[in-house]
């Protein structure tokens, strides 16, 4: 191939295509490498759909900025080409008031209008068949179809003259000449600048441009379960948690879809595969590389029980259902069908730490994204164009 382009982008992800969008609007010659057949079929699009507002993450922190500055481009962008999406808001319960005040107050720092303390009868108001005694009102947030905007962004890229190509799993990377060239199990390509957004596998790639992070990925299944139909009536929108600080997973959820479906979940188990997702899903070789990883062994020690919590949640419904009910009421093992489950690229440093932000490094004409945790699909634009400014 003598084509030579301006940079190569690793992943088809909602993260990797908005990079390589943003960077062609800057009139780059911008190539998009991905090992599957169409955009956003892994993280991107087996998600729950939630347009974040940004209330969980510290003001003027790395990620909080990103989220809201990307909730903006999303919502820009959704409005101008039509896609389906509302944003009616959310609320957030603990039976704890002071915790719920101490959101509130992180809100204020924001600058985050609208969002507020409710009373039961309020509470009634948003969500009637809401159980708890304590709410924040947050009306910023929304759901969307991430696969269906990861589809847009890829027919934006493509109609201001970018390449996508699919069906290339990238095997090796290497430096000739200050060129970036990286092999496929089909063709060779060629770029000044290499860009890894390859999500489970961003660490495995890497690897391969001679990078050695202090960190592995660690993929964690989410599942999830949708209401009956007979049932959609017990949720108006979104009723969350407030997330235990000590860990990136916000735990069981209830969110009504874009398609007016309702969702529970999810919950993290630890997957046997990078794309495990389902339990008969195993991969040998990555689960070895997983369980052998000494960032692992610590992580467990430190989280057995709640690994283990988790796991007997993902075998038992009982306890799944059980964690519903605590929300709303009058839901029975019938009225849950389970939905398709995601994989978290989870990034586990060689402590044992579960790494909550974001991590981008910088290797040898290449910047590689080792992590995008939630709320990475809302921030995916902000992303972009934080990633386009600095390659540019």
């Amino acid at each position: 191939m003598n084509t030579i382009y301006d940079v190569a982008v690793v992943g088809a992800g909602i993260v990797g295509l908005s990079t390589a969008l943003k960077l062609q609007e800057k009139g780059k010659k911008v190539l998009v490498l991905d090992k599957e057949k169409s955009p956003g079929l892994h993280q991107s699009g087996r998600n729950s759909g939630v347009i974040h507002s940004g209330i969980y993450y510290k003001p003027q922190s790395f990620k909080s900025d990103l989220c809201i500055r990307g909730r903006e481009l999303l919502i820009d962008l959704m409005n101008n080409e039509n896609i389906p999406h509302r944003i009616e808001g959310k609320i957030v319960v603990d039976n704890d008031i002071e915790k719920i005040i101490t959101l509130n107050k992180r809100a204020e720092e924001l600058n985050m209008d609208g969002v507020r303390v409710l009373e039961r009868n309020e509470i009634l108001s948003f969500e009637p068949s809401c159980k708890f005694q304590s709410a924040l009102y947050v009306p910023q947030a929304g759901v969307v179809d991430y696969k269906v905007v990861s589809e847009m962004i890829a027919k934006k890229f493509l109609s201001l003259g970018g390449t996508i190509k699919y069906f290339q799993k990238i095997k090796t990377i290497n430096t000739e000449n200050n060129l970036k060239v990286l092999t496929s199990d089909k063709e060779t390509f060629k770029s000044e600048f290499l860009i890894n957004c390859a999500g489970l596998f961003s660490d495995t790639v890497a690897e391969l441009d001679n990078i050695k992070p202090d960190l592995r990925i660690i993929p964690f299944r989410g599942e999830y379960y949708v209401l009956s139909q007979e049932k959609a009536y017990l949720v108006n929108n979104m009723i969350y948690p407030i997330s235990d600080p000590n860990l990136p997973f916000l735990g069981i959820h209830l969110t009504k879809t874009v398609d007016g479906q309702i969702e529970a979940g999810p919950n993290a188990v630890l997957a046997f595969a990078k794309e495990g997702y389902k339990w008969s899903n195993i991969n040998v070789t990555e689960f070895m590389k997983t369980i052998s990883y000494k960032g692992m062994w610590k992580l467990g020690k430190q989280y057995l029980g709640t690994g283990v919590s988790e796991m007997y949640r993902s075998l038992n419904k009982r306890v799944f259902l059980k964690e519903i009910l605590n929300y709303i009421p009058d839901v029975r093992l019938s009225d849950l069908k389970p939905r398709v489950a995601g994989v978290r690229a989870q990034a586990v440093s060689s402590n044992g730490d579960l790494i909550d932000d974001f991590v981008f490094a910088d290797g040898n004409n290449s910047l590689h994204v080792l992590n995008a945790p939630s709320p990475a699909a809302t921030a995916s634009l902000a992303i972009g164009e934080y990633i386009a400014a600095k390659v540019s």
